[in-house]
């Protein structure tokens, strides 16, 4: 028999900051400005580089259909006057990467809504997504173009020569969900960054070959027990808060899609078993995305994060 006073229950030492309290909770963190600076600076282009940054309203206003306004994860101005938005993508959504330039494009709009649309002198702007785990996959079968490379960049560039006119609007992809190196495999300090990312959280210790100040730095800020009471107690509480929004938004899907699915098809067959093979399938996701919605309302969601998980309109979200 196994004597429980010799169990002891490993403890979390890091946080994983590949959730979205984690991610939060390190780089949501002014104190911990430094750190951001270094994670945007390895993935800007070469000829680009911040040396100090200032936090901004995450608030972009007007963008939904309703014209509300939605919240991004991160943003932040650099001393030149570019702005940046970090945003950790955790699951799949629809029409992921529109979505990335709809929100680069309200916020590069937002420049000349401040006055100077006169002579269009607008800031650049770097939309940064961290894709972790069930975050959407690009199409990166071209094997020769995409080994090794893991993370991309989208501007506006001529077709044949590749020129930039000017500095406009920058999609940047981090795919941490393509990573899978090992430690000692990591020799750039883009492939260092990643690995420290993805893995920060299921670690003990800093390992040796990331012992340089960026990534003992990045280490630091991680660690639970140095945060102060009442990031310590947010953290928690998002955490708890995540961890049932995944709970239900996985459960509805694996046992209400089968379940929704099953009974919109039994409908649709009264009706004709050509027509109600698709109906019936359309009626079932419907059913499953309302019970999603739902549990979401309940759990007190933003407006605009139902919208993301289930793809219902304003409307009907406000209707149940």
């Amino acid at each position: 028999m196994e004597n429980s006073e010799f169990y002891c229950e490993k403890v979390q030492r890091y946080v994983d900051i590949l959730t979205d309290a984690g991610f939060k909770a390190v780089f949501g963190d002014e104190r911990n400005k430094d750190v951001l600076v270094d994670l945007i600076n390895v993935v800007l282009p070469e000829d680009r580089h911040v040396k100090d940054i200032a936090y901004s309203t995450t608030e972009i206003p007007g963008l939904t259909l309703a014209n509300k306004s939605i919240r991004l994860d991160l943003r932040c101005t650099g001393d030149d006057g570019s702005v940046f938005i970090v945003e950790l993508q955790c699951y799949h959504q629809h029409n992921f990467f529109k979505r990335c330039v709809e929100y680069a494009a309200k916020v590069y709009d937002s420049g000349s809504a401040r006055g100077d649309a006169g002579n269009y002198g607008l800031p650049p702007v770097y939309f940064i997504g961290l894709m972790a785990k069930d975050a959407p996959v690009f199409d990166r079968s071209d094997e020769v173009v995409w080994k090794d490379r893991f993370v991309s960049e989208y501007t506006f560039r001529e077709k044949v020569s590749h020129d930039v006119v000017d500095d406009t609007i920058f999609l940047i992809f981090v795919e941490l969900n393509r990573f899978d190196k090992r430690d000692k495999e990591c020799v750039s300090m883009m492939d260092k960054w990643m690995f420290a990312l993805k893995h920060v959280g299921t670690l003990d210790r800093l390992p040796e070959d990331l012992r340089i100040k960026a990534f003992e730095r990045l280490f630091e800020a991680c660690e639970i027990a140095k945060f102060d009471p009442d990031t310590k107690l947010k953290y928690e509480h998002d955490m708890m808060t995540e961890k049932d929004y995944y709970s239900i938004l996985n459960t509805y899907r694996d046992e209400g899609k089968a379940e929704g699915v099953k009974e919109g098809f039994e409908r649709g067959i009264e009706k004709g078993r050509a027509e109600g093979e698709i109906k019936g399938r359309e009626e079932g996701i419907l059913e499953e995305k309302i019970k999603i919605a739902k549990a979401l309302l309940q759990m007190g969601m933003s407006m605009d994060t139902i919208m993301q998980a289930t793809g219902l309109s304003t409307e009907r979200i406000r209707s149940l």
